[in-house]
This record gives C-alpha cells, structure tokens and sequence, in this order.
C-alpha cells in the first residue's frame, strides 16, 4: 500500500477527465504570484494607494481559487480515493492544511486592507514575505503532487 501510496505522489501528471480544472488553478496560481508581486514592487515604491488596491484584488483572487479547489477538486479527489484510505487521509489533510493558509490571508487583509502606510510598512513587508513563502511552499505541493492525483 505505501508503494501504492508513494507512485501516486511522484507521477507524472496524467491526462485526466478534468484536465481544465487544472488548468484553471495553475493559471491561478500565476495570477496570484503575479499580484503578489505587483504588491511588492508597490510597497517597495511607497505606492500605498496602489498597494491597497492590489492587495484586495489578492485576496479577491485567492478567495476565488479557494471556492474552486473546495466546490471541485477536493470533492473530486475525495470521491476518487475514497476506497484508498491512506491517500484520502493524505487528501483530508492538504485541504485542512488550506484551511490554517487561509485563516493567515484572512488575518493579513483585516490586518492591512484598508492600513497600509509608511508607519507600518516594515511589518506589512515582513507579513507580505511570509505569505509569499507560504503560498510558494503550497503551489509548489498542489502542482507537483495534489493535481497529480486527479
């Protein structure tokens, strides 16, 4: 069952029925790295204004993504393994995993969607790195193993 489990995670991505739904979630994902890194170039010129703006459209899209993954790849994936206990657990465990990620995008926009200035811009580029390690680390394990399984 573990080399079941292992082979799951380490192929190759096959053509699967819902090839377009990862497509959409990978074009997602660089729609978000894209913003994210407008966010950042605007900060770094004190364009607060704009940053402000950006970081709603984020959190719009990130909100979007998430819809998706919860409406449809997490209930496809689910009915897909449900007679493999071991990767439906694994499954579970990703989309809990998401759910800790977005308690922290929720607490960085109540934090900064409508207060981000010079005062406090050190801590929002400090909280902007973070969420960028953290979403880097998370695509880089949906595309390389999660979409895999679909």
């Amino acid at each position: 069952m573990i080399s079941f489990f292992k082979k799951l995670f380490t192929q190759k991505k096959e053509v699967s029925q819902d090839t377009n739904l990862i497509d959409i979630l990978k074009d997602d994902h660089k729609r978000l790295i894209g913003i994210y890194s407008k966010i950042n170039k605007n900060i770094q010129k004190n364009d607060f204004v704009n940053t402000q703006k950006l970081v709603g459209e984020f959190i719009s899209e990130y909100n979007k993504h998430i819809l998706l993954e919860d409406t449809k790849l997490y209930i496809e994936l689910k009915e897909k393994y449900k007679e493999h206990q071991s990767i439906l657990n694994t499954i579970k465990n990703i989309e809990k995993d998401m759910n800790g990620i977005t308690k922290v995008i929720n607490s960085f926009e109540k934090k900064y969607i409508n207060n981000i200035n010079n005062s406090n811009k050190e801590e929002f580029i400090k909280n902007l790195i973070e969420i960028g390690e953290i979403l880097t680390q998370r695509i880089e394990l949906e595309e390389e193993r999660l979409y895999s399984l679909l």
